[in-house]
């Protein structure tokens, strides 16, 4: 009975030290981590860059084909 007890505190101590591994492990990932605040920055930063080069295109096709087309009519 001795000896199983004395394996099974030794087991723990070796539990113990993975257990204190994974933890710093885990309080580095944490301090890395993206929040949710980040991402919707992002995807809003995202969507206005791209919304921009849309409406710059669309602001183009008006210059390039519209334009002509209602000085033609006004003319």
């Amino acid at each position: 009975m001795d000896g199983r007890l004395r394996a099974l505190e030794s087991g723990m101590t070796d539990v113990k030290v993975s257990l204190g591994k994974i933890e710093t492990r885990l309080d580095h990932i944490e301090k890395n981590m993206v929040t949710k605040g980040q991402l919707a920055s992002w995807a809003l930063f995202g969507l206005l860059a791209v919304g921009g080069s849309m409406i710059g295109g669309i602001w183009w096709m008006v210059q390039q084909y519209l334009a002509p087309i209602l000085k033609s009519i006004g003319a």
